[in-house]
């Protein structure tokens, strides 16, 4: 691949990603190394055709002292001698990696995206550049594989995709497609000089160990081993991408989202393909994490496994502050500290104890109480018609509390049973309103309806009634 084929091809990348159409300003990850210079002389050769303002910035992990001192400054000379601005940046990986329960390599990557999208929005920019290649996009594929990461995974790395942890950003990799070997010969060609970091030689990182150690023994199969596993990852990006698209139109408009919970019925659930019933729960887990976490392979067919044969309230356990939970009729996946999702019932904080005797009406939580003297019925509400001389109460359940519905000829039922029955979430049943007469449960609003208890309960000594209208 020539130099101006490897110029054509990532142009081809960044015109496709939109990048230059929407965001004039775009933020150059440089490390020093052959790779991320290559990027950089590229972009510069290519603005009259991209339009893009360069900015360069550069992270120092803290990891190798006195050399990634060096690797700074040499970036910032860099910039400053191709005329471009530069921000430099430090950072802490081994507290860091300490802090967030993860190893280094993960710790540094996380750092250095975190870095990058503070740089791009201090610049007014939403576009990062990294210098990935073909090489890089083999050892993402295959650590993947010895992960048993899913099918999606084999996608590998995207030439265009939101910036990891921070969704308003967006991250380009216009050379995945190019051979490493290439842009070193591109660099010698061009006499760009470059660091070397030598903690890239250390085959104690995973990383590493894959470059020096297992993919030279793969090159014995086939020597063109980067060219194979970018088909690999175009070929799953697209398939995956229908499914994607599948998903969207079978699956998602059976869903009901919110910020911190998504639901579907247990019906519609069950009925899905098991690769939708996981992407279901992959999607709604990696979306109220926001973004910030995946749930295992393990994890997931796990939950899913026990949730098809859950009982009724039963609550799995995800990790990172979600679960999923199953109600009567539907599934919830959610984050556990969210209220009771209460559509489509009226609820009324629990422990309430509102006297409604003295009163003409009330107004409260979306309930319409008035107190009429007399037997007359009003129109368009819920009528109950009682001694005038009875004590009555806006409340919540308590402890020992029954309920004599009407058609129950006079028997009475337990009102954790009667709740049950009529299939009220156990999380929302603290919140049902009720109202009682001298302590007797005589209405239970549940939804819209108002359910209400045998009229022949009482009689009046005096002759005296008033209405009690509901709405």
């Amino acid at each position: 691949m020539s130099q101006h084929d490897i110029r054509g091809t990532a142009l081809k990348s960044l015109r496709e990603s939109g990048a230059f159409v929407a965001n004039r300003k775009a933020i150059v990850a440089v490390s020093g190394g052959a790779d991320s210079v290559a990027l950089l002389h590229i972009l510069l050769a290519l603005r009259a055709e991209t339009g893009l303002a360069l900015h360069v910035a550069s992270l120092d992990h803290g990891l190798r002292g006195e050399d990634g001192r060096r690797d700074l400054a040499f970036v910032s000379d860099l910039a400053r001698g191709w005329g471009l601005p530069f921000s430099p940046g430090a950072a802490d990986v081994k507290s860091l990696a300490r802090q967030w329960g993860m190893g280094l390599e993960e710790a540094a990557r996380r750092a250095r995206y975190d870095f990058l999208a503070e740089v791009a929005r201090q610049g007014g920019s939403r576009c990062v550049l990294t210098g990935h290649h073909a090489l890089d996009q083999a050892e993402t594929i295959l650590l993947h594989i010895a992960r048993g990461s899913g099918a999606g995974s084999l996608r590998g790395m995207q030439a265009a995709a939101n910036l990891p942890g921070h969704s308003d950003i967006r991250l380009l990799r216009p050379l995945l497609q190019v051979p490493q070997g290439q842009l070193l010969a591109y660099c010698a060609q061009h006499g760009l000089p470059s660091r070397h970091d030598k903690s890239n030689d250390d085959i104690a990182y995973s990383r590493n160990y894959l470059r020096h150690e297992v993919i030279p023994r793969l090159r014995r199969l086939n020597p063109k081993l980067e060219g194979a596993f970018t088909r690999l990852a175009d070929t799953a990006a697209t398939e995956d991408h229908f499914i994607a698209q599948q998903f969207a139109a079978l699956v998602m408009p059976k869903v009901t989202q919110s910020a911190r919970r998504w639901r579907i019925s247990k019906a519609e659930f069950s009925a899905l393909h098991p690769a939708l019933q996981r992407r279901l729960l992959r999607e709604a887990y990696s979306a109220l994490a926001d973004g910030s976490a995946a749930l295992s392979y393990d994890a997931t067919v796990t939950t899913i496994a026990k949730a098809l044969k859950a009982e009724t309230g039963a609550r799995l356990q995800l990790g990172n502050g979600l679960r999923l939970r199953i109600s009567y009729e539907d599934l919830y996946i959610e984050d556990c500290a969210a209220a009771p999702d209460a559509a489509p019932y009226r609820l009324i904080p629990a422990a309430t104890d509102i006297k409604l005797t003295g009163r003409t009406s009330l107004n409260y939580c979306g309930l319409s109480i008035n107190l009429r003297p007399g037997g007359g019925a009003a129109e368009g509400v819920v009528n109950y018609t009682l001694p005038a001389a009875m004590e009555l109460r806006l409340r919540t359940r308590r402890t020992g509390d029954r309920f004599m519905p009407k058609g129950m000829a006079g028997r009475s039922l337990k009102l954790k049973d009667w709740m049950i029955d009529r299939k009220i979430p156990r999380e929302l049943r603290a919140g049902i309103p009720l109202i009682s007469a001298e302590g007797i449960i005589i209405a239970i609003c549940v939804a819209d309806t108002w359910h209400l208890a045998e009229a022949s309960l009482f009689t009046s000594d005096s002759g005296d009634w008033v209405t009690l209208s509901l709405g």
